[in-house]
């Protein structure tokens, strides 16, 4: 009896154990070819934040988040949280030097500087300039260009690149070339660095050939958030050769290149004038509630894109219906299934990322922290196509924070259980900002961003559904899924 009664309780237990484990159908093709097909049809005119487009895709993306019973998010009272982000042209701007009492040079806005400016107009006058080599500072690497220099509060002059940038053989380039793979990256690190350092504008010189200036920078049009946080300061780009006839003429020889002390007494006077616009947008939001609700995890996507130019409409299917239609399809069988996760699971798609991240950024800032945790935020931009040199249509990028192994670990044991697995492409996000997982890796949130690859297509008029990869968005949601499986069920695996 005694015997029977133990067999009982534990075929009991071994049962409860079996059924604590969460599970969710992945989604099928039906899920999100719909959606896709939808949001990246003539009909919705690009989806660009502040346009026509930009609302309907945001009307249908909130209705399918209330046929899911989708909840709305915090103290928001709708599927939408809406702000106002600000559009900017530059009227005029300047670039003037002038060494002690010699005559002011200007350059000239149309063919010798191009303009990166803040979010606010600007205009500085006799402001000391420091030249700092490259504008890097790596202490781990036992380099910096800013040793011995203060450059509070003046204008810092660097080159572009990084040192013995021309010799791709040589263990300085090598070095160089790993920690920055990409030039956006460089330049954003050269940015950041110059702005810790409490300079208030950038002047790169521009080394390589293939560098032009445009012929102007008038009506360029750029976006910020109505009230932003970050701090920025204006950059100016020049060519080597307009940097050489600038400074040969305020006496500063460049046959023996530039130094800190062959920029004393130069004084710059710089100006941006803007012309701005106020429109409102919105992120999407939808929530199922967890069993602690502190704690979140995201599915996030933009679902903005680029809107009608020149009577071309850019549908976007790939970037990003493709995102938005999967997080949908993940939102859609979560909320089928009647299963209460262990957290938070916020299903977000995001405005503006085309304008700069705005969407996402506007989120993180107005997150309150003090009272719920974000665990993870998984991000989906472009899961549809392949790159040309991806002939078997089988790569996927999965980037991750350096410090998340195990991320990547679970990603490499759920890909091999796929038919036919992918050729994963695992790097890791710090320092990259390409898409909107860099509004949480600012925040030491750990992040997950899926990406299948660049194609011809991409931002043209042709990145349109009918060239998708339906299969792919498939199996790229089966790791999606199960990555969220896997990590509700242990978030510190």
């Amino acid at each position: 009896m005694h015997l029977r009664i133990l067999l009982l309780f534990t075929l009991f237990c071994c049962k409860s154990m079996l059924f604590s484990q969460i599970s969710v159908p992945n989604p099928s093709k039906s899920d999100f070819s719909e959606a896709l097909t939808i949001l990246a049809s003539d009909s919705m005119q690009g989806r660009k934040a502040n346009q026509k487009g930009g609302f309907m895709a945001a009307d249908y993306i909130a209705s399918k988040m209330y046929a899911y019973n989708l909840k709305s998010f915090a103290k928001i009272k709708s599927y939408y949280q809406t702000f106002k982000i600000q559009e900017h042209s530059i009227k005029n701007t300047t670039l003037e030097f002038k060494k002690g009492n010699q005559e002011t040079i200007s350059l000239s806005s149309e063919k010798d500087f191009q303009t990166i400016p803040t979010s606010t107009s600007i205009n500085k006058k006799e402001i000391e300039v420091i030249f700092a080599g490259y504008g890097l500072s790596l202490p781990k690497e036992n380099y910096d260009d800013y040793k011995k220099r203060n450059v509070k509060n003046k204008v810092v002059v660097v080159l572009s690149g990084f040192p013995n940038d021309k010799d791709s053989t040589s263990a300085t380039y090598k070095k160089f070339k790993k920690i920055f793979p990409e030039e956006n990256d460089l330049e954003e690190t050269k940015l950041k660095t110059a702005i810790s350092k409490g300079a208030i504008a950038l002047i790169v010189i521009e080394t390589h050939e293939y560098f032009k200036s445009p012929k102007t920078t008038q009506n360029e049009v750029f976006h910020s958030l109505e009230n932003p946080i970050t701090t920025s300061i204006p950059v100016f780009k020049i060519h080597r050769t307009t940097a050489e006839n600038l400074f040969s003429k305020i006496s500063i020889p460049s046959k023996n290149g530039l130094t800190s002390t062959s920029l004393q007494k130069v004084k710059v006077n710089f100006s941006i004038e803007l012309e701005s616009k106020t429109f409102p947008v919105a992120n999407v939001l939808g929530m199922l509630s967890g069993k602690d609700t502190t704690k979140t995890i995201i599915v996030g996507a933009h679902y903005d894109h680029l809107g009608v130019k020149n009577d071309s409409i850019y549908n976007g299917a790939d970037d990003n219906a493709s995102g938005t239609s999967g997080m949908l399809a993940l939102a859609k069988k979560w909320s089928e299934s009647k299963t209460k996760p262990n957290y938070n699971l916020l299903f977000a798609s995001w405005t503006a990322e085309e304008m700069g991240l705005l969407g996402s950024e506007y989120f993180v800032q107005n997150f309150d922290f003090s009272k719920q945790k974000i665990l993870l935020a998984i991000n989906m931009d472009m899961i549809s196509r392949s790159a040309p040199e991806d002939k078997l249509h089988r790569i996927l990028s999965i980037g991750t924070q350096k410090e998340d192994e195990n991320l990547r670990k679970m990603s490499t044991e759920i890909n091999s259980k796929l038919q036919n697995p992918f050729s994963l492409d695992l790097w890791e996000t710090n320092g990259h900002s390409g898409s909107d997982y860099a509004s949480f890796t600012a925040k030491g949130i750990p992040i997950m961003t899926f990406f299948s690859g660049f194609h011809d297509d991409y931002h043209t008029p042709n990145d349109k559904a009918s060239k998708v990869d339906f299969d792919k968005i498939h199996d790229v949601l089966f790791i999606v899924n199960s990555s969220l499986l896997k990590f509700l069920e242990n978030p510190n695996n």
